[in-house]
This record gives structure tokens, sequence and C-alpha cells, in this order.
């Protein structure tokens, strides 16, 4: 594949990313870097090794221009298609067990992230966590005004069965 190839490559990527983490590695064996595009597949993302020259060049008149400066020596460029926080969990993760690749920074929703960004948003609970949380939050003042406006009503059916119960003995 030509320079050019890979510009364009990088560009088509970038444009289509939903959010995107950049990592320093040094000393990952082929095992280790398939077992992370493995992971990063799973969530919808995958992970290119870039040169820094040609990232820039892909990046240029672009929003990810903003995170130029994190495209300094050995560098790799996740790029989430799916759940930008999946991805992100995903390399942190892996990060976390191997000391050989660190998190510099990312992008999402049109600006940079810092590192510490990332982490924080590694920290996210999954989308469907969310949604869950939502449903029960919203499911709850509805239960408790049922159980509210069945209360009076459960409460004269067991007088009448308690009057009944007196009349009948």
């Amino acid at each position: 594949m030509s320079k050019a190839d890979t510009v364009e490559s990088l560009r088509r990527a970038i444009a289509e990313q939903r959010g995107a983490v950049v990592a320093e590695f040094k000393g990952l064996t082929v095992a280790e870097v398939t077992s992370l595009r493995r992971k990063l597949r799973e969530v919808d993302a995958d992970f290119r090794v870039v040169k820094n020259t040609l990232i820039r060049l892909a990046a240029k008149d672009s929003d990810f221009a903003q995170i130029s400066d994190l495209f300094k020596g050995p560098t790799a460029v996740a790029f989430s298609h799916g759940d930008p926080v999946g991805m992100a969990k995903a390399l942190k993760t892996f990060a976390q067990v191997t000391p050989k690749v660190t998190l510099k920074g990312g992008f999402l929703d049109g600006r940079g992230l810092t590192a510490a960004e990332v982490s924080a948003l590694a920290e996210v609970p999954s989308r469907e966590v969310l949604l869950a949380r939502l449903a029960g939050s919203l499911q709850s003042p509805i239960a408790g005004l049922v159980r509210v406006l069945a209360g009076p009503q459960s409460k004269l059916v067991y007088a009448l069965e308690a009057i009944k119960g007196q009349k009948s003995a």
C-alpha cells in the first residue's frame, strides 16, 4: 500500500469514527497485538499502528488535528465504529494488564481527550446498564403510585373480610 493510499485510508477512518484512543506501545508481540485487535473487534473498533507523519497528514484540516501533538513515538490508534466507551474500556484493561501500552489521549464528539479523560470514559457504565438504570428510575415512581392507590382499597377489603369473619362466628 502506498503512502497516499495509507493517508486516504486513515482519512476515511477518521471521518467514520465515533471515537478514537491514541496509545503508545513498545515491544508488543504479535500475539499481544492479535489479542488486543480481537478484543477491540468485539466492541466494533479497530486498532492501527500508524506512522506519525501519515496520521498527521490524514488529520490535517479536520477536528482530529486537535490531537496531532499525541502523534510522537511508537503510536497506535483505535477507532470506534460503535460504542466508544466499550473501546476505551478494552484499551484501558489491556493497558493495565500489559505495561507495554500507555494511553496518550483520545478524540470524542469533536474534541480531544487527555489520557485521564480516556480513563474516566472507560469507567462509564455500558449503554445497556445506563438504559436499565433509566428504565428502573422511570418505573419506580409509577410502581409507588400504584401501591399508594391500591393501599386504601386493600385495607377496605381486609376490613370487610374481618367483619364478615366476625358475623359468621
